[in-house]
């Protein structure tokens, strides 16, 4: 074992060779705290090198960490603690198995997003949500991600909640297809194409939205209203909103409610204030971990305020939302212990 990695917290990665388990694998290979110890995937791949087995997608090379390292059927998975970018019919049955092993399954998958014991995490909203994991019979635990277009829907509307109370958010969405995993979509059905549907989509967009800007035990209460769209572009989610308040709202108090949040999370909102603006093409990059909002205007009346949110949405809604809550959890149980 090298010296540098004595140093750090081993993890695995299960899923490792999808879209999903190659952004985690890029994201840890410079992470200050971890580093990929174990990699797992379907049993017929177990034993083949990771360099073997992959259609590598990232930009650059293959991480030398990794290249040699060989696939573990999942259940011979060991380490405390878990990335699984697994799909959901297979997270079902596995993650709750890792869990009972005693490790922390930091998921992308659906499977247990709405189950009441187990948090959606995004630590710039609800970190207290982790207090769910208090209610876990298990010896390890599980810690969701939301669904990748969730995230930025919950963080464009978390800051507004104080303007005043929501009554109703319209979502529009428009989805890369990196968003539909790999491969995935036929390109002669998307190319030059928008498709209106989304599978499940606009049903996770509205319990899963509610769930986390609500309190541990009580959703959100507002109505939300959503049409999803899988658009013709490899990475970049977008949304439009439109948010309806009981009450009027002055919306030249957005900017800075945003860029208060900055102070506690660096970067964590990037406001474009040109009408064209944001642009995944433009402005999103391979490791990005910001929201992009634009289009901030007054609605038809003083109570409506609409604007566009965009981001990475396998760095910072999947893979990268994994490694935040991560490193969201380990502090969080370090602050415990502290306290206790």
């Amino acid at each position: 074992m090298k010296m540098f990695e004595q140093e750090k917290i081993p993890l695995a990665v299960v899923g490792a060779t999808g879209l999903v388990g190659q952004k985690a694998i890029a994201m840890i290979d410079h992470h200050p705290e971890f580093y990929v110890a174990e990699i797992a995937a379907s049993d017929q791949r177990a034993g083949q090198t990771f360099e073997e087995s992959v259609c590598w997608r990232e930009p650059g090379d293959i991480p030398k960490s990794v290249c040699t390292l060989k696939l573990k059927p999942i259940k011979e998975v060991n380490n405390r603690y878990v990335i699984s970018a697994l799909p959901a019919s297979v997270a079902q049955e596995v993650e709750p198995a890792l869990a009972s092993q005693g490790s922390f399954v930091f998921t992308n998958a659906s499977a247990f997003r709405m189950h009441q014991d187990v948090p959606i995490l995004i630590p710039e909203i609800n970190i207290d949500h982790l207090s769910l994991l208090e209610r876990q019979k298990t010896p390890g635990k599980i810690i969701t991600n939301s669904n990748c277009m969730v995230a930025f829907i919950a963080l464009a509307l978390e800051p507004l909640m104080e303007l005043g109370a929501i009554e109703h958010v319209s979502v529009v969405t428009m989805q890369a297809i990196s968003g539909a995993g790999y491969p995935s979509i036929d390109s002669i059905d998307i190319m030059g194409n928008i498709i209106p549907h989304i599978a499940g989509e606009e049903e996770k967009i509205i319990t899963e939205t509610l769930k986390i800007l609500g309190t541990q035990t009580q959703p959100a209460s507002f109505g939300i209203t959503v049409h999803v769209h899988r658009v013709p572009i490899l990475h970049g989610h977008t949304v439009a909103l439109h948010i309806h308040f009981a009450s009027s709202v002055n919306m030249h108090d957005i900017n800075d409610i945003y860029l208060s949040r900055n102070q506690s999370w660096p970067g964590l909102y990037r406001l474009y204030h040109e009408v064209a603006r944001p642009q995944p093409a433009r402005d999103i990059g391979p490791y990005d971990q910001s929201v992009h909002i634009g289009r901030i205007k007054q609605g038809a009346r003083d109570n409506i305020i609409g604007l566009i949110a965009m981001g990475n949405n396998l760095a910072r809604g999947a893979a990268g939302a994994s490694v935040r809550n991560m490193e969201a959890t380990l502090q969080y149980n370090s602050s415990r212990e502290n306290r206790v």
